[in-house]
């Protein structure tokens, strides 16, 4: 009677198992929504950091040694050209151009004696009173002289230069930056710091940075067989500073640097930007906004990537409606729903566009249509 129950129980054991395992393999896969990637013309905007430089920007520093006995201006506050900065302790170089006059004096003293002695001794030397070299001797006391006196004037006027020196003014218009030495501060030739900034910034320039690879494919957008024709036919770019905001005011692109960078490789580009309100700082870091149009470009929409420490996928599907977790790589510019991608995927893969969060790799899917994009 227990064999006969075990035997019922195994065979009951049995039917289970194969109804379990009957249930799995028919199970009917998941519907996910899914689209054929399709290479089209695209309107997008390529961003790049940039920084931004005044027109012109000008250290100030001290061409003497000496303590800081005025500041005549503020951080921020704007400047014309010849305005007084800064006024360093003039008291030792005023000594010092009175000791050059003197010197100055004494020379012209010495050399109007040198100048009589030479007429006297020319006369007497016509006269056969004395002989020549007397005579030469005299000449050679007097160019001495002459010399001293040339020397003495030079030092006097390199004494009058560090004694203007001592008044330090602008030499351009601009705007003010920091200040950080202040009056008492002893201040010399040699200081790594400047005492100021003075930047001219009506026009702002936003300098960015395309490596080789970008260079050419950068260029070969814009029609022109030049350079300069090619700048000429770029479109008004944007900028958007470090807080988020667009600049109201539309910059254009001027130039490119004609040697490449030794190490990095880049090209340099210079945006120049209008700033009649000044609210362009000189020094600041930005994103300039370049509108590009690709006539072959591979769109994805952003909810059909995820990221991975730094890396970007997407799920494509095969014939056999089993998807693959595939890496992409896509440009540091997007639409507002899409990413641009250069590869890992191209025209005629097909992805799925949604609830990818729930997806595995290998894992069969029942496709459906996702809506189309324009």
């Amino acid at each position: 009677m227990k064999k006969i129950i075990a035997i019922l129980f195994i065979g009951t054991l049995s039917i289970v198992s194969c109804n379990k395992k009957n249930t799995t393999q028919t199970a009917s896969p998941e519907a996910y929504p899914t689209l054929m990637v399709k290479a089209q013309k695209a309107d997008v905007s390529v961003e790049y950091p940039t920084t931004l430089e005044g027109e012109q920007t000008v250290e100030i520093r001290s061409k003497i040694d000496g303590y800081i006995e005025q500041v005549f201006v503020e951080e921020g506050s704007a400047v014309a050209k010849g305005q007084a900065l800064f006024k360093i302790d003039a008291n030792s170089y005023v000594q010092e151009v009175n000791n050059k006059k003197a010197a100055v004096l004494a020379a012209e003293a010495s050399l109007e004696t040198a100048v009589i002695q030479t007429k006297r001794t020319s006369a007497l030397a016509e006269k056969k009173i004395i002989n020549n070299y007397e005579l030469t001797s005299a000449k050679n006391i007097e160019r001495v002289k002459r010399a001293e006196l040339s020397q003495a004037n030079a030092d006097l006027s390199a004494a009058k230069s560090k004694l203007a020196f001592t008044n330090i003014v602008s030499p351009i218009n601009g705007v003010v930056g920091s200040l950080p030495f202040k009056i008492g501060s002893l201040v010399s030739i040699s200081a790594p710091e400047p005492l100021t900034t003075v930047a001219n910034t009506k026009h702002i320039y936003a300098y960015f940075s395309l490596s080789q690879q970008q260079l050419n494919a950068f260029l070969n957008q814009y029609s022109g067989h030049q350079l300069k024709d090619k700048f000429r036919n770029m479109p008004a770019v944007s900028l958007v500073t470090s807080d988020g905001e667009t600049y109201p005011v539309k910059g254009k692109i001027q130039t490119l640097s004609g040697v490449l960078n030794a190490s990095t490789g880049s090209a340099n580009f210079k945006a120049v930007f209008p700033n009649p309100e000044g609210k362009l700082w000189s020094g600041a870091s930005a994103t300039i906004v370049i509108p590009t149009q690709f006539t072959e470009a591979i769109l994805v929409p952003k909810k059909a990537v995820f990221e991975l420490q730094g890396r970007f996928f997407v799920f494509t599907k095969d014939a056999q409606n089993v998807v693959h977790n595939t890496e992409i790589k896509i440009r540091n510019t997007a639409t507002e729903k899409e990413y641009l991608v250069t590869e890992g995927v191209q025209s005629g893969d097909i992805i799925v566009t949604d609830g990818i969060g729930n997806l595995r790799d290998g894992v069969k899917i029942a496709p459906t249509a996702a809506a189309s994009k324009k």
